[in-house]
């Protein structure tokens, strides 16, 4: 080693030394710092030492210009790197975000996709079995909200066929209440129908027919009246039934040419109304009165005196058979005559 490369390194022993004098500079006193610049002063005399000094203290200031920029750009790097994971973690939570939504998305359309096929798949099998129920449910639970409305009792009723009883007589013997249902009495429509017969002796037939939506038609028969017979001043109509019965009837109120029956017997006025109610019913309105006039032959003979004038002779359980002739002969006599049928049919005047 050369004396010059010697005295090099104490150079820069001297510059390390000096340096480390520096650092230290920072955390001494200031009474310090005046010796330390004293004693560098007192080294100056050298040429030598003042030339190298000069040298080291140029390169000094580019180290410690370096060592800033460095720390700088460290510092730079730290921050770069803090937030390039913030800007990643924002960049992951927004794209996480869609990713959920796009992953929901593709779930739901898979669960459609699923569900459509089961949709199609239902056998045309189960749907014909499921229609009758269907149907049934619809049916019953209109039939419910009919029965519970006032419409299923609201009913209009007609009475045809009647001669002496009232419209309102007919219904009140039918039974028929404003609080029945419509279903009900068309159901039961035969019964309504007897209960007119029960209650009322006039009436031979009676039948309800019913028309949708709610009207009932009763049509009735009533018994044809054969005459009339006075019991205590009241009038009493005998009816073709071979019943007596009905309302008493006064005087004034009687049919034009009615006919009086004068029997007492009540099965004997019972088989002459049968037996009239089989004749032709111009036939019954000519007799005037009817008379029982028993003979020493025939106990039930009757003496009938007609309108025109002419008397009949005829046993009564015989009247359906020999009185349909009467027509026929009285239209051949011009005179008052009496027919006598009691054997056989003869004629003689009066």
């Amino acid at each position: 080693m050369t004396e010059k490369d010697s005295n090099v390194e104490e150079s820069v022993l001297e510059v390390e030394q000096v340096s480390q004098v520096e650092l230290d500079s920072e955390q001494i006193s200031p009474a310090e710092k005046e010796s330390v610049v004293a004693e560098e002063k007192g080294l100056s005399t050298d040429d030598e030492k003042s030339a190298f000094f000069e040298q080291w203290k140029a390169r000094h200031q580019a180290y410690l210009a370096h060592k800033d920029d460095a720390d700088i750009q460290a510092v730079d790097e730290g921050q770069t790197e803090q937030e390039i994971p913030e800007a990643k973690k924002s960049k992951r939570g927004l794209f996480q975000g869609i990713n959920r939504r796009q992953e929901s998305l593709e779930s739901k359309k898979e669960t459609e996709k699923e569900v459509q096929p089961l949709k199609a798949d239902i056998p045309s099998k189960v749907v014909w079995k499921a229609v009758p129920v269907l149907v049934t449910s619809l049916l019953l639970a209109a039939l419910a909200l009919y029965f519970i409305s006032p419409t299923s009792k609201k009913k209009q009723i007609e009475v045809v066929g009647n001669e002496r009883l009232t419209a309102e007589q007919v219904e009140n013997y039918s039974l028929i209440s404003p609080d029945d249902y419509i279903v009900t009495i068309a159901l039961h429509a035969d019964a309504y129908a007897k209960n007119i017969k029960k209650n009322s002796s006039s009436v031979e037939t009676a039948t309800i027919k019913f028309q949708f939506p709610a009207t009932f038609t009763i049509q009735i028969k009533e018994y044809a009246i054969i005459g009339y017979i006075q019991q205590q001043s009241q009038w009493y109509p005998v009816l073709s039934s071979g019943e007596v019965g009905g309302e008493p009837v006064s005087q004034d109120s009687l049919p034009e040419g009615y006919t009086t029956i004068n029997l007492s017997d009540k099965e004997l006025i019972k088989e002459l109304a049968i037996e009239l109610g089989k004749i032709d019913a111009g036939i019954r309105s000519a007799i005037q009165t009817i008379n029982l006039t028993p003979s020493k032959v025939t106990a039930d003979l009757l003496t009938l005196n007609m309108a025109d004038g002419n008397t009949v002779l005829v046993p009564l359980s015989e009247i359906s058979q020999k009185l349909p002739y009467y027509t026929q002969i009285a239209a051949e006599v011009t005179v008052p005559t009496t027919i006598d049928m009691e054997v056989g049919i003869y004629r003689y005047a009066s």
